[in-house]
């Protein structure tokens, strides 16, 4: 959402520009008792007004910022920055206006009387020795009545220090700065601080502490100005060395800290995701208390079950109706266009082969890994198989190594549009070529009328290899196929990129049957619209060829447009005419209602929110941009705990600046409202979710498969820096371990 980026944009811009605005007022103020005249003084007390003013302004363009973000997005939204960051700003901006304000304000004012009153020039030696008598007794009877008179060139004495010195006058300026600082470093680092109120407590300690020193430090400054004779600013070589001291106490600070940071950052040798400490059940207080009861009551037996994740397989007796073999292995592939591409591939192809397969069928797949060191994996991506064949390393199942196999084995109980991809190192193995599509055709297909024509029926999978362009099934120029007109087609199209994709279907009109592998119902007939797929999702698109070219490409500009699948009744070259801006399907408006298994109406028994953010940090020993859910970075993130049969609710709250697919393995999910609003027509059931900046939504699912499952989202690069969290039922447990001292590194 363009306008959210540019307000929330705005008001995190504003925590930095507020530390300068205030730094600049505080430095001012602090060399105001070196100034050697009381013209100096003047004219440093205006400029030091000035930029105070101008800080007061940025503060109050901060407040009316937070407002707009709260009108716009809701509570959510701004509850950090409201309760955990603007009191470190306004406490000391208040402070600011009932002390240093009103003491500049009467000192400029006093001050600038004295470019309305005569100057005497005393000790002039054109003026005769009578004259300059009777100048001094003048302007000794002046300054009785107003000890603020001067003349333009008087010198500053020690009452003035003493004003222009005073701690309230200072101090006050001095903690706005660290009050701007402290925020924005919380602002950067910890996006959730409300969530972590021992934090915050160190944030208000630091600032309390750093307030009493600076008191203290100006009390003593302020005293020494009390001292009767000429006050002068330290000598240079003074300043530079006081300057260096502070530097070196700050750097060995800074660098300790960095250091503590830094190994505090490294994820750990090993740990077992059922071993978690951070976990939420979801559940009310009064929900929670009656669950712990139930629980601990002796005939519950709650707790005596468990079983291991290893134990939660498919079928393993039975001969397989379709077996695969799917090998891991590097290799160069060439491309359409001649450029050559260093691949990792299944069985030497980019990508891997297109595995078909009918609802209800009994798939066996030996997965065998020839040459990636590091080991893989293959998870199913949007199929609810048993939890033992998910693929996940480190949770569901060891990392297969150079050299080893491992044997899956399903019934495919869904029909629909899926892909398949390792779940070790996903960041790194998916962009260099690990993954395929599954399609799974419904059984009812097998005992279709011969009457009816063919079906062209095509999975198109969208892929940015490292380094290259985008692709489509592994083609990076426009490919091209002939379909008679009249012949029903069916696209089936998928995006295996980090990012949302927008492509259009050009030439015909066309209906989106399927959204994740889950029909629609009654679809309704579309034309010029661009269908934008978030990353790890599916759309189904059908049409009835016409007599003319068809074109699905990528919505974009520049040396990408164009390419794509071309179709055509002949043959032929010719595009349809390619357009530019044209609105995006939206699938929370389509299709026609049915009646729902759970709404908005309906009582859950778990219920989750979890706020998406970017912060600032250390991640496994290197400092990067940091994805965070609910404040914390896997492993660290909550661990969802549900039993068997629950209904659960989860809020998805994307307060950062890009799109999170957020990824539910084993369960599909019912979109129930967007930004506040319920979704109407067709159901729509989901396992990749794009949650775009500024968007909220509620989700919902029957917690049906047990299993400890992956939640995480589907921008690899994301879940690769701390975007990852699971789903966790009660009693269930893994054999396996993760971490750095093992072989598993899910991602």
């Amino acid at each position: 959402m363009a306008d959210f980026a540019v307000l929330a944009g705005t008001h995190q811009g504003l925590f930095l520009v507020l530390v300068l605005a205030t730094l600049i007022p505080a430095l001012i103020a602090h060399t105001l008792v070196y100034q050697p005249t009381k013209r100096a003084l003047a004219r440093k007390t205006r400029l030091t007004l000035l930029f105070v003013w101008i800080s007061l302004s940025v503060f109050a363009g901060q407040l009316l910022l937070t407002w707009a973000y709260f009108q716009s997005f809701g509570w959510l939204y701004i509850k950090d920055k409201t309760i955990g960051f603007l009191p470190l700003i306004t406490v000391p901006v208040i402070c600011v206006l009932f002390f240093s304000l009103p003491r500049l304000l009467d000192l400029a004012a006093k001050l600038g009387r004295c470019s309305n009153k005569p100057s005497y020039i005393v000790d002039n030696p054109d003026m005769s020795l009578i004259a300059q008598e009777v100048a001094s007794a003048d302007m000794s009877l002046l300054r009785q009545a107003d000890p603020f008179y001067t003349t333009d060139h008087e010198r500053v004495d020690e009452h003035l220090r003493k004003v222009v010195s005073a701690p309230e006058l200072i101090v006050p300026l001095q903690v706005a700065v660290l009050g701007s600082a402290t925020a924005c470093y919380l602002q950067l680092t910890f996006p959730a601080v409300t969530l972590e109120p021992s934090t915050l407590l160190v944030a208000w300690v630091v600032m309390v502490a750093a307030t009493s020193a600076l008191w203290i430090i100006q009390s003593w400054q302020q005293q020494r100005c009390s001292h009767p004779g000429e006050w002068k600013r330290p000598a240079p070589l003074f300043r530079f060395l006081r300057a260096m001291g502070v530097f070196m106490v700050l750097s060995t600070g800074l660098v300790a800290f960095g250091s503590q940071a830094l190994q505090a950052s490294l994820l750990p040798e090993q740990f077992n995701m059922t071993s978690h400490t951070n976990v939420d059940t979801g559940l009310s207080a009064k929900q929670l208390a009656h669950h712990s009861h139930a629980s601990h009551a002796p005939d519950s037996g709650t707790h005596a079950k468990t079983v291991s994740v290893a134990d939660l397989t498919g079928p393993r007796a039975g001969t397989a109706d379709r077996k695969f073999a799917l090998t891991a292995q590097k290799a160069t592939i060439r491309l359409p266009s001649g450029n050559t591409l260093e691949a990792w591939t299944f069985n030497g192809q980019y990508p891997g082969p297109e595995l078909r397969l009918r609802q209800g069928e009994l798939v066996e797949i030996v997965l065998e890994n020839k040459d990636i060191a590091d080991g893989v994996t293959i998870h199913w991506h949007g199929l609810n198989v048993p939890n033992a064949e998910d693929g996940v390393a480190g949770a569901t199942q060891d990392a297969v190594l150079p050299g080893e196999k491992h044997v899956y084995r399903f019934r495919a109980e869904q029909a629909g549009t899926f892909w398949y991809h390792s779940h070790q190192q996903a960041s790194v193995q998916v962009r260099k070529g690990l993954f395929g599509v599954m399609v799974i055709e419904p059984a009812a297909n097998a005992n279709a009328s011969r009457s009816k024509p063919a079906i062209r029926d095509l999975a198109l999978i969208h892929h940015k290899p490292k380094g290259e362009g985008p692709t489509l099934n592994g083609a990076d120029t426009l490919a091209k196929q002939t379909v008679a007109p009249g012949t029903p087609v069916r696209l089936r199209f998928i995006n295996a990129e980090n990012l949302p994709v927008t492509y259009q279907l050009l030439g015909t009109s066309f209906q989106v049957t399927a959204i994740d592998g889950n029909e629609v119902n009654e679809p309704n007939l579309l034309a010029n619209q661009a269908l934008k797929l978030a990353a790890g999702g599916r759309y189904d698109v059908s049409f009835t060829m016409p007599n003319r070219p068809v074109l699905f490409t990528q919505a974009t500009q520049g040396k990408n447009r164009g390419k794509g699948l071309l179709l055509s009744p002949d043959g032929g070259d010719a595009l349809p005419n390619l357009q530019a801006d044209l609105p995006l399907f939206d699938p929370a408006r389509y299709g026609a209602p049915l009646p729902l298994p759970f709404d908005l109406a309906t009582s859950y028994d778990r219920e989750y929110v979890l706020l998406f953010d970017v912060a600032l940090g250390m991640y496994d020993g290197r400092i990067d941009g940091l994805w965070t859910i609910n404040g914390e970075v896997f492993p660290d993130t909550p661990m969802m705990l549900v039993q068997e049969g629950d209904l659960v609710k989860m809020t998805f709250v994307n307060r950062s600046f890009m799109d999170h697919p957020m990824h539910l393995h084993g369960h599909h999910m019912l979109v129930l409202t967007r930004n506040g609003k319920p979704t109407t027509g067709s159901p729509w059931w989901t396992d990749t979710l794009n949650v775009a900046p500024g968007e909220t939504y509620e989700v919902a699912f029957r917690a049906d498969n047990p299993g400890l499952w992956m939640d995480h989202c589907h921008n690899q690069d994301h879940a690769a820096l701390g975007m990852s969290m699971h789903l966790l039922y009660e009693g269930v447990t893994t054999p396996y371990e993760a971490g750095r001292a093992t072989r598993n590194h899910p991602e």
